[in-house]
């Protein structure tokens, strides 16, 4: 099969008959919670995802799971932006807003993606914390978006891709390498032609771009080599792609440790090998949570 060209992929991106578009409560409920905290008005974010009866659901699963923090049931929007804090809501929403965009059937199963996706900005977000990079929730959002060029590929070229993915699944193999023989591009490509798409921030753009390409990032080196620590941490934990991959994994001899190092006084500090444990405690937490995301 021959490779598709990057203005091929980008004319479909580009295209009426394209991705669909971020869903309408998304771009209004974080502008309302991206202010100081003392401006946002609760009642009116909350009124915002209230409208959609699917989305409070998702909204409140979400919160009322161990992975963000809660021992006391949640039982209303008003209740989860007041016990979690107006950032953490923001989490929360994004997450189940993305989520809404996902193709049904295909090779790869989206809920697959989405364990990969949501185990990855809970990883990247507590290496951030522990690291003492600046901006958490920053961080919590780059993991969570980072893959979303597998969205675009499944999406745009599903007979494609489910080929790709197949040979990567039969074989044990990363995901990207294979896309790269099969397709002639990988999703991180893909993945930046959505960010531009969706006019996204620069440094998301950069992140899905750059997460398998750590040395050429300018924008925020340290949080491309966060991801890139999470993303690998995570499909060597059994929250990878829906199958299993047999790679050779050391955080230390990675080029992202290096950025990591050089950014950060605390690295030195952290223990790699109880960190990498902790990772599989998010296992049957993060693939029930979004099995019930995607029955609601």
């Amino acid at each position: 099969m021959p490779a598709l060209s990057l203005t091929e992929l980008q004319r479909r991106v580009e295209g009426v008959n394209g991705l669909p578009s971020l869903p309408a409560v998304l771009l209004p409920v974080l502008n309302q919670l991206s202010g100081h905290t003392d401006d946002i008005d609760l009642h009116k974010t909350v009124e915002l995802v209230s409208h959609d009866s699917s989305l409070t659901s998702q909204v409140l699963h979400m919160a009322n799971s161990p992975l963000f923090g809660m021992q006391q049931r949640i039982e209303s929007l008003r209740g989860a932006a007041l016990a979690l804090g107006v950032r953490r809501l923001r989490d929360i929403v994004t997450s189940c807003c993305l989520m809404q965009v996902s193709p049904r059937g295909g090779e790869m199963d989206a809920a697959s993606l989405w364990e990969h996706s949501l185990a990855c900005a809970l990883v990247t977000r507590n290496l951030a914390r522990r690291l003492g990079y600046p901006d958490i929730e920053r961080a919590y959002l780059a993991g969570l978006v980072h893959d979303l060029g597998i969205l675009v590929n499944m999406i745009l070229i599903p007979k494609e891709f489910a080929q790709a993915y197949k040979k990567a699944a039969a074989e044990h193999r990363p995901l990207r390498d294979v896309e790269q023989e099969v397709l002639g591009l990988s999703h991180d490509i893909t993945g930046d032609l959505l960010a531009t798409h969706w006019h996204l921030f620069d440094y998301l753009s950069e992140v899905m771009r750059r997460h398998h390409d750590v040395e050429h990032a300018t924008e925020d080196p340290m949080l491309v080599a966060l991801v890139c620590i999470a993303d690998q941490l995570c499909r060597t934990s059994d929250l990878g792609y829906g199958y299993t991959e047999e790679i050779s994994f050391s955080i230390e001899q990675e080029p992202a440790w290096n950025i990591v190092t050089e950014h950060s006084s605390h690295a030195r500090e952290l223990d790699l090998v109880c960190f990498t444990l902790e990772i599989e405690a998010y296992v049957n937490e993060v693939r029930g949570l979004v099995s019930v995301l995607f029955r609601v």
